[in-house]
């Protein structure tokens, strides 16, 4: 298999990590906060403060699914993401899968859980992807392919 013309197995295990962001219909969450979840496994933004971190996600048009969150950044979340709800376990995988800005961008039924609004949402946030960013959509409801090739 290829990624922008190399195989896939050529590529470093975490710079293949940092290409492919994939969001699963029932992500794995830690214990923590939303900080702590969406930058798991990122060390790009590690350091960034808590404003700091508030503008990239803006900048990625990520702020109204952190709006959701009643403490922002800052919300716990207890193991395995038992303290929210399916719809914000997905989320929370958007944020941290799009914050990579991968390559590669593989959605599992990833809106399975998430009200149609929101779905609107992240589907605006899709578009808005470079067009670099390969995007392979598995999904039940049509409306959330019906603009895939």
């Amino acid at each position: 298999m290829l990624l922008n013309g190399t195989d896939i197995r050529a590529y470093q295990p975490g710079e293949r990590t940092n290409k492919i962001g994939f969001i699963l219909q029932e992500p794995f969450l830690f214990s923590g906060t939303v900080r702590d979840n969406i930058l798991y496994g990122n060390e790009q933004y590690a350091h960034y403060s808590n404003e700091q971190l508030e503008e990239v996600i803006k900048s990625a048009n990520l702020q109204n699914l952190l709006a959701i969150f009643e403490n922002g950044l800052d919300t716990i979340i207890i193991s395995g993401g038992d303290s929210i709800s399916l719809g914000q376990k997905q989320l929370i995988a958007f944020m941290r899968a799009l914050l990579r800005n991968p390559d590669l961008l593989i959605l599992d039924e990833a809106t399975a859980n998430i009200d149609t609004i929101t779905e609107q949402i992240l589907e605006e946030i899709l578009n808005r992807l470079p067009e670099k960013t390969t995007r392979v959509i598995i999904a039940h409801r049509l409306n959330t392919i019906q603009n895939a090739e």
